[in-house]
């Protein structure tokens, strides 16, 4: 047992209860910053000290001194990198995101997926087969191939029950490419679980998969399954896109 003094202690993090998907954009949003809204917040900062007596005089007491602005100094800004995927090239968005080019055109290599496992709870098994709807529908854009999956249903949510199915799915094919995985909820325990018997037990290419991740609008689940396609073709040795780097 270790005991904390609760004066020396500070709580980081989010809980469980507040690892919500608004809770997590908004912690996002702060993160995300744009070098100009960064600068007003330091600025900002810098002012609060200054007109607080109080902080004010702590500086003091330690003999420290804050200017009013962060040092400026010259900068150089690279030129854009060029994308290049199979068939064209291009430059990324001010956001540097290039995620729709990559969704809708063919990557530098793609792996076809011939033989892989499908491990679901049973309760879920019309998330499931959505998954796979969604995943040969939205492949051939990306030039990869789906084939049909070896479907391994689990009867509940305990760590045993899965590592047993999938123990049970890999021993009943001679080569398994991949194994796809739906989780009913974000677990680390059963995630890592998952990820400790494809890594080192039984190895094998991975993809885990909340299954909230694939509720709500069809539109976020397309999306959700366009970046799960890109994932996997990296786990298979695929290459998605590359940059001009001359000698």
């Amino acid at each position: 047992m270790v005991m904390l003094v609760p004066e020396l202690t500070f709580l980081t993090g989010l809980s469980s209860l507040q690892k919500s998907s608004q809770m997590v954009k908004e912690v996002m949003w702060e993160m995300m910053q744009s070098p100009q809204q960064h600068y007003t917040c330091l600025s900002s900062l810098l002012r609060r000290i200054r007109d607080t007596p109080e902080a004010s005089r702590e500086l003091e007491r330690w003999g420290l001194h804050l200017d009013t602005d962060i040092h400026r100094t010259q900068g150089h800004v690279l030129p854009m990198e060029r994308i290049s995927l199979r068939h064209r090239s291009f430059f990324p968005d001010e956001e540097l995101s290039w995620h729709k080019e990559a969704t809708k055109e063919v990557p530098i290599s793609a792996m076809p997926i011939s033989s892989w496992l499908l491990v679901y709870p049973k309760r879920l098994q019309h998330l499931a087969k959505d998954l796979l709807a969604a995943m040969k529908s939205t492949c051939g854009a990306m030039g990869m191939q789906v084939d049909q999956p070896t479907m391994q249903e689990v009867w509940d949510d305990r760590i045993e029950s899965y590592v047993r199915s999938i123990r049970s799915g890999l021993g009943s094919q001679e080569k398994v490419q991949l194994l796809v995985c739906i989780t009913p909820r974000n677990r680390d325990d059963l995630y890592g679980a998952i990820k400790k018997l494809c890594c080192v037990q039984a190895p094998v290419p991975s993809q885990v998969i909340n299954a909230q991740s694939l509720m709500g609008h069809p539109g976020k689940t397309r999306s959700v399954v366009q970046k799960v396609l890109l994932q996997i073709n990296c786990k298979l040795g695929g290459q998605l896109w590359g940059v001009d780097i001359p000698l």
